[in-house]
């Protein structure tokens, strides 16, 4: 069986469609086409525990009385539950064609816990954060701030040791000095969005890899400098941030980003939203997620001639979704 259509790829657009069987790209499938194929996206970033609260979520309150440690989340996320909140937010997830998540895990072991059986055809990877002074749960390292955790190096020795990433929120609602970034050496760090030019060369220059969360950071009046990390040709890979503040759908987050940026081609940002942080997965040259036949694919109805304009059109639709082999 196949699906007709023009596929994209790191290198655009290409072929005439894929085979469901085996996900290789053909050059010789005939008749009519079905819509236009991509990989499964990526969302870099998400929280997915506060999913649920979207609904009740105060609109007056500041970054650090919504998400500090002692914000609003936290109190929400101690009086409800979390794995049906984090079921609604992989629903979403499943249904928008994501194949890889990376979520920011709150609370401990408990916290990672959540997602005991919870099936997700994707790949989740759970990055965890210690409950006081506990050792790190799990094997990736999910750190709010450097600010907030005074142990961070601790935490990231941690994960490395296990062989884990280390991702880190740093410079969201306003600059912070990037030598103690650079000492901690996560693998990713998340925001930047008060980052200076010199501040992304640094980054570049240590290989590390940024999530920007453009709808997010607007939430707060916040705007990462995404033009300056793609001229500096920094690894970006884009989230979805908190589940209370918006949907995990990377179809809405790419189109905001689409009006957000528009000095931006579409070609630059949907590549990001399908193959972003390769530079963190593909570090021994093994890595599964960029090779197109062992790719997942999403089936897009055509609703406009151009490729691009199409699947960046809000009537868009997802018509089918392929998981990886």
């Amino acid at each position: 069986m196949f699906w007709k259509g023009p596929v994209f790829t790191s290198e655009g657009f290409v072929g005439k469609g894929i085979n469901l069987e085996n996900c290789s790209i053909s050059n010789d499938v005939e008749g009519e086409e079905n819509g236009i194929i991509i990989p499964l996206f990526r969302n870099c970033h998400t929280h997915l525990g506060d999913t649920l609260a979207r609904n009740e979520m105060p609109h007056n309150l500041s970054l650090s009385e919504l998400v500090g440690p002692n914000g609003w989340k936290h109190k929400w996320l101690e009086n409800n539950d979390q794995n049906t909140s984090a079921i609604a937010g992989l629903k979403e997830i499943i249904n928008s064609g994501t194949g890889l998540v990376m979520d920011f895990r709150e609370g401990g072991k408990a916290g990672l816990d959540v997602f005991d059986g919870i099936e997700y055809p994707g790949k989740l990877i759970l990055l965890g954060r210690p409950l006081n002074n506990e050792n790190l749960p799990g094997t990736n390292a999910g750190i709010s701030s450097l600010i907030d955790v005074k142990n961070a190096t601790e935490i990231a020795a941690s994960a490395r040791s296990n062989n884990g990433l280390v991702g880190i929120h740093h410079s969201e609602n306003e600059r912070e000095e990037i030598q103690p970034l650079l000492d901690l050496r996560p693998d990713f760090v998340v925001h930047m969005c008060h980052a200076t030019e010199s501040d992304l060369r640094e980054i570049k220059a240590n290989k590390i890899s940024i999530v920007v969360c453009p709808r997010s950071n607007h939430y707060f009046g916040n705007k990462p400098p995404l033009e300056k990390m793609i001229e500096l040709g920094i690894d970006i890979g884009f989230g979805t941030d908190n589940g209370m503040l918006c949907t995990v759908n990377m179809m809405d987050e790419i189109r905001f980003i689409r009006a957000e940026y528009d000095s931006l081609n579409l070609k630059t940002i949907l590549s990001i939203a399908c193959f972003g942080l390769d530079d963190i997965f593909n570090k021994d040259g093994t890595s599964t997620y960029s090779n197109m036949a062992q790719s997942g694919w999403v089936l897009l109805s055509r609703v406009e001639e151009d490729n691009y304009e199409s699947i960046f059109n809000p009537n868009t639709e997802i018509l089918g979704i392929r998981w990886r082999n």
